[in-house]
C-alpha cells in the first residue's frame, strides 16, 4: 500500500467525499480543474484525481440519463429546451 505525504496535501485541501448534491459536484469539478490546470501531475496527484473522478462518475450515474437522439430529433429537442440560448 502506498503511503505518501505528497498525497495527503491535496486531500487536506479538498477532502474527497461521495457527492450527494449539485453543489458538491461543482466543488469537486473545480478541484479537478485546479489539478488539470497544473499540467504534468505527480503519481500522487494522479491518484487523487482518479479518486475525485470516481466520485463524479458515481454521482452522474444517479442522474437522469440523456436520451439517445440524433439528427432532426436532436435539433427539435434543443430548440424546445427551456435551457436553450
Amino acid at each position: 500500500m502506498k503511503n505518501s505525504s505528497a498525497y495527503i496535501e491535496p486531500v487536506k485541501t479538498f477532502p474527497p467525499r461521495p457527492i450527494t448534491a449539485e453543489k458538491e459536484l461543482i466543488a469537486t469539478q473545480k478541484a479537478i480543474g485546479s489539478l488539470l490546470d497544473k499540467g504534468e501531475l505527480t503519481p500522487d496527484e494522479r491518484d487523487y484525481l482518479h479518486v475525485l473522478g470516481m466520485f463524479v462518475y458515481e454521482y452522474e450515474q444517479t442522474l437522469e440519463p440523456l436520451p439517445d437522439i440524433y439528427g432532426v430529433e436532436l435539433l427539435k429537442a434543443l430548440i424546445n429546451s427551456p435551457d436553450s440560448f
